[in-house]
């Protein structure tokens, strides 16, 4: 069993303090054998031997003298907004410590990752942490890096096969300005804007996911089939181009502008889609999306408001609270929900924290992500690790 717990600060001007806040709210007396820690942080927090006018804290330190406290690896991402039971806010760091007697954890951080290397560099790494376990790895919490030149889910396609299918959950590290020079993944007191970080667990272990997009009424009812891709490239639905396609069921989309309308993915032997962003239009009337898209899978649109994002969160947490799992929950949502919550952008943690918090649910810690890695089920209960956008995510303890 893992027991989870959490800490919060938002004292960025003197390190020491904001670490003893931290420290306060987490009882060290009561770890287990085997500890991990998880962190999400505004980038402000993290040392990163980098001068930049935009910020007083970039340069405090705050997370290698974290990590010379805690007697654990730490493994942490980037984020644009944290919460847990002691606080929420966008300039802030959560911490989450797993504790457990009978689970164990490893960690791996790779070197910076390339089109043309990355796949040996996961493998490595991987390699590396499943050496340190007694058995055989049973779940992955992992944090990529936000890269321009390599896509989340090329890193994630490629972690699932070396892996050989284990559960893999987490997301890309984000931060305010949603930029690649701004977000940062670390381990311990090894902070990158280019490597990849993963934690392993073995041990006796269950993990049940919750992964929300669109409601139904958002979703379009009208399906076509992909009829040529390549990777994340939708060439063809029903075999037109597939921007000619999305234009004649009226979506409008536009070359060289940011496109919020998820395309809705039925992978074959899914019951439910994943949504993708569409990242790319290009001449040819080709899409890149988010994540790979096979031959033979059914594609539609589904439409984000604010409305629907607060029914999905209701929604997860329902569904969370049912399993009546209540050792702790982990969220990574879409930042694109944060953003979009305008002018209440605190609106989905406050719902997170009321339902689970103030009737002493459970445990809980939320960060934001640029891309969601959230394994589904497959028409056989079997779980398949995907990737995601716009979607409430979550791994229950």
């Amino acid at each position: 069993m893992i027991k989870m717990l959490t800490a919060y600060t938002e004292e960025v001007d003197e390190v020491e303090e904001g670490i003893a806040e931290l420290l306060r709210q987490i009882d060290l007396g009561s770890l287990k054998k085997n500890n991990l820690g998880l962190v999400t942080c505004h980038s402000d927090f993290i040392n990163i031997g980098l001068v930049n006018s935009h910020s007083e804290f970039i340069n405090t330190g705050f997370v290698k003298e974290l990590c010379k406290k805690l007697p654990f690896d730490i493994i942490g991402m980037t984020t644009m907004a944290s919460a847990n039971k002691h606080g929420q806010s966008m300039y802030s760091m959560s911490l989450t410590v797993l504790t457990s007697d009978d689970v164990s954890f490893a960690t791996a951080m790779t070197g910076p990752l390339t089109p043309e290397d990355y796949q040996e560099k996961l493998d490595a790494a991987y390699t590396e942490a499943a050496k340190k376990l007694p058995d055989r790895p049973a779940m992955i919490v992992a944090f990529y890096p936000h890269l321009k030149t390599l896509g989340g889910a090329f890193i994630h396609r490629a972690l699932d096969e070396v892996c050989s299918g284990v559960p893999i959950w987490g997301g890309i590290a984000t931060d305010s300005n949603i930029s690649p020079e701004h977000c940062f993944i670390f381990r311990n007191g090894d902070v990158s804007k280019r490597c990849q970080v993963m934690a392993l667990f073995s041990g006796p272990i269950d993990p049940e996911f919750v992964v929300i997009s669109i409601p139904s009424y958002n979703i379009r009812k009208a399906r076509g089939r992909v009829t040529d891709s390549d990777g994340c490239l939708l060439k063809e639905i029903n075999g037109i181009p597939a921007l000619k396609y999305l234009e004649n069921m009226g979506v409008a989309i536009m070359e060289d502008a940011s496109v919020i309308t998820p395309l809705m993915v039925f992978y074959e032997g899914s019951s439910e889609p994943v949504a993708l962003a569409i990242y790319t239009v290009n001449e040819d009337g080709s899409l890149l999306c988010g994540a790979e898209i096979t031959k033979g899978a059914t594609v539609t649109v589904g439409e984000i408001t604010n409305d629907s994002i607060m029914a999905t969160t209701e929604e997860g947490l329902r569904r969370m609270i049912e399993s009546g799992r209540r050792n702790g929950a982990l969220f990574l949502p879409c930042v694109t929900r944060y953003v979009m919550l305008v002018p209440n952008r605190n609106a989905e943690m406050d719902t997170i924290a009321n339902q689970l918090e103030d009737g002493n649910v459970m445990p809980f810690m939320v960060g934001y992500a640029g891309g969601e890695l959230c394994p589904v089920r497959d028409e056989n209960g079997v779980l398949r690790n995907r990737f995601h956008n716009f979607t409430f995510s979550a791994y229950i303890l």
